[in-house]
C-alpha cells in the first residue's frame, strides 16, 4: 500500500521532509506517528493510515515531495510468515476487500487535516532537532525551557555540555568549517526574500515619532488594568495602521501581476513577524480593525507563542494584506524591510529611547522612535506613502486619536 502526501491546506503545493519516524522494516500501528513534514506555512507530524510493515521509503529526508507523490511504501504483510501457517488465499501485495481506500480512510483533501498533528510529540522546532542529531543528543532526555516544555536551542546546548557530551566532543575532531542544509523554514524564507527582491522595485519611506505620551499611556494602562494581556507598544501600531489603512486603501492591497490588477482588500489581516528557532515566522492577526487594544496584544502574544514553540496551525499563517516588522529592543536605528510579495507595503518599527529634540525652542529629552516603511512602487507612489506614515504617527504621537471611530 502506498501512501501519498496528503493535501495539508489550500496554498500548499509541496512539502519537505524533514525527519522520518520509522525506517524500513519496522511494523507500524495505524495512527502511529509517521513522519515529520515542513511546509511553506507549518511544521506538521503525519500518522500512518495503514498498519504493516514498513517496506520502502520513497522520499528521503531533506527532500521536497508534490502533494499526491508517494512517500512510503507499507506492506500489510508481516515479514515472517508463522512456521506451519497455511498460505494466503490473497496474491502477494494486494490489498484485500475489505481494506478502505487512501480517501475513505482519511476523509480525502483537507479533510484528513484533524488527523494530522500540528505539533510533534517532542517539542523541538526542525533546527533544535539536527544540532541535537549532530550533537548525539536524545532530545527524549532533554527538559525544555521554552513555551510549554518546548526544546530550545540552548537546552540542547546545555544538555550536550554535560559529562556524556564531553565524551562524545572528545572523539569527535574540532572541525575547521561547518556546514548546514538550505532546508525548512530556512529554505523558504531564502526563497521568498530572493523573489520579493528580484520582482518589487521597493522603496523606503521613514519617519519619526515622539512616544512619550504613548509610552505614558502604556503604563498607565499596564498598571491599571488585569493582568491578562501587558500592552507593548506594538498593539498600538497595529490600530494605528488599521485606521490609516481606511484612508489610504491602496496599502492595502496586492499585485495581481497576471490580470495586471491592483487588488484592495476590505479585509485587514496584519502579519506580525516572529523570530523563532527556526527563522523568520509571520503569523497573522486576523480582523485587526474590529479588534479593541487588548484584543490585539492577545492574540499577538498567543501567535508570538505559538511561533517559538513550533505550534501555530494553518489558519494563523498566510495571506497577510499588510506586514508589520518589530524587533523591538533590537530594532535599531531603522531598517529596509522587504515587502512581502505581493503584499504593497510592510512597516518596520524600531527601537523606542530617549533623545534630545527641539521643542518649542528648546532641546528637550524625548522618547522618540523611527518607524520605516517599504513599498511597492508599482501599487502606490511616494507621496502616498508618506500621507500614510504621517497619518501613522499622528496617532502614536496622540494615542487618544486611537480611541475615536
Amino acid at each position: 500500500m502506498d501512501f501519498k502526501l496528503p493535501d495539508l491546506g489550500e496554498g500548499v503545493t509541496e512539502a519537505e521532509v524533514d525527519r522520518w519516524l520509522v525506517k524500513e522494516g519496522d511494523t507500524i500501528a495505524e495512527d502511529e506517528p509517521l513522519v515529520e513534514v515542513i511546509t511553506d506555512k507549518a511544521t506538521a507530524e503525519i500518522p500512518s493510515p495503514y498498519a504493516g510493515v514498513v517496506a520502502r521509503i520513497h522520499v528521503a529526508e531533506g527532500e521536497i515531495a508534490p502533494v499526491g507523490a508517494v512517500l512510503i511504501s507499507i506492506s500489510s504483510e508481516s515479514l515472517e510468515e508463522p512456521t506451519g501457517s497455511a498460505p494466503s488465499s490473497e496474491p502477494s501485495g494486494a490489498t484485500p476487500v475489505t481494506e478502505p481506500s487512501l480517501p475513505e480512510k482519511m476523509g480525502g483533501g483537507i479533510e484528513a487535516m484533524p488527523r494530522i498533528k500540528a505539533m510533534p510529540r517532542i517539542k523541538a522546532m526542525p533546527p533544535v532537532r539536527k544540532l541535537a542529531r549532530n550533537l548525539g543528543v536524545d532530545l527524549s532526555a532533554v527538559a525544555g525551557s521554552g513555551s510549554s516544555g518546548a526544546i530550545r536551542r540552548a537546552d540542547v546546548e546545555a544538555f550536550a555540555s554535560g559529562e556524556a557530551g564531553r565524551r562524545a566532543e572528545a572523539t569527535r575532531p574540532a572541525p575547521s568549517e561547518r556546514r548546514e542544509p538550505l532546508r525548512g523554514i530556512r529554505r523558504t524564507i531564502a526563497e521568498r526574500m530572493a523573489e520579493a527582491h528580484r520582482r518589487v522595485p521597493a522603496v523606503t519611506h521613514v519617519e519619526e515619532c515622539d512616544v512619550t505620551q504613548l509610552d505614558d499611556a502604556r503604563s498607565i494602562a499596564n498598571r491599571e488594568g488585569d493582568g491578562s494581556s501587558r500592552l507593548t507598544y506594538l498593539p498600538f501600531v497595529v490600530k494605528a495602521v488599521c485606521k490609516a489603512l481606511d484612508v489610504h486603501p491602496v496599502l492595502n492591497s496586492s499585485l495581481d501581476e497576471e490580470a495586471r490588477e491592483i487588488v484592495i482588500h476590505a479585509r485587514r489581516d496584519v502579519g506580525i513577524a516572529v523570530d523563532t528557532p527556526a527563522g523568520l515566522s509571520v503569523p497573522v492577526v486576523r480582523n485587526a480593525h474590529e479588534k479593541s487594544l487588548r484584543e490585539i496584544a492577545r492574540e499577538i502574544e498567543r501567535l508570538a507563542t505559538a511561533a517559538r514553540a513550533g505550534s501555530l496551525t494553518l489558519d494563523d499563517l498566510g495571506d497577510a494584506t499588510f506586514t508589520i516588522t518589530s524587533p523591538g529592543r533590537y530594532g535599531g536605528l531603522f531598517a529596509t524591510p522587504i515587502v512581502f510579495h505581493p503584499q504593497a507595503a510592510i512597516l518596520g518599527v524600531h527601537r523606542a529611547g530617549d533623545r534630545p529634540v527641539a521643542r518649542d525652542g528648546k532641546v528637550v529629552i524625548r522618547k522618540m522612535m523611527n518607524l520605516s516603511l517599504t513599498f511597492d512602487h508599482r501599487i502606490l507612489d511616494g507621496l502616498t506613502a508618506a500621507k500614510f506614515c504621517v497619518d501613522v504617527v499622528q496617532m502614536l504621537e496622540h494615542p487618544t486619536l486611537l480611541a475615536l471611530d
